[in-house]
């Protein structure tokens, strides 16, 4: 049996329109796969990140979902500029050292209230760990 190759992490969506807005014009990601009720966005490489409607994917929306979605980026700092005040999304505070491991981060909610961590690991060694 070979090894995994790739990876989509899907998250369900009530409003596709916020979610593709989000995703693809907000975070810049581009858009590889469009079926209308599911639409995969490539993160980097052959990680991807794909939304779901609601009522037409498999899994349901779990109340006060305890997913959590890390971007690695090279500078975190730029993208917290760039997205503090875009008004689809909620910053939960600014970028911070995460206690205790080599990474720094903010943290923001997409518009279906998903949390998002976008990071950057401060050592090379966990870097290199993630291919990064």
């Amino acid at each position: 049996m070979k090894a995994p190759y790739a990876s989509i992490t899907f998250l369900t969506y009530e409003d596709m329109e916020a979610g593709d807005h989000f995703y693809r014009v907000v975070l810049g990601l581009h858009l590889i796969e469009d079926q209308g009720w599911a639409k995969v966005y490539r993160i980097h490489g052959c990680a991807h990140v794909g939304i779901v409607e609601a009522r037409r994917g498999p899994v349901e929306k779990p109340e006060g979902s305890s997913t959590l979605l890390s971007i690695v980026v090279e500078d975190v700092d730029a993208w917290y500029e760039r997205l503090k005040d875009e008004p689809s999304i909620e910053i939960l505070g600014p970028p911070a050292m995460v206690f205790d491991i080599p990474v720094y981060s903010f943290f923001l909610k997409d518009p279906a209230g998903y949390r998002i961590e976008i990071q950057a690991f401060t050592d090379a060694s966990t870097a290199e760990k993630f291919g990064c």
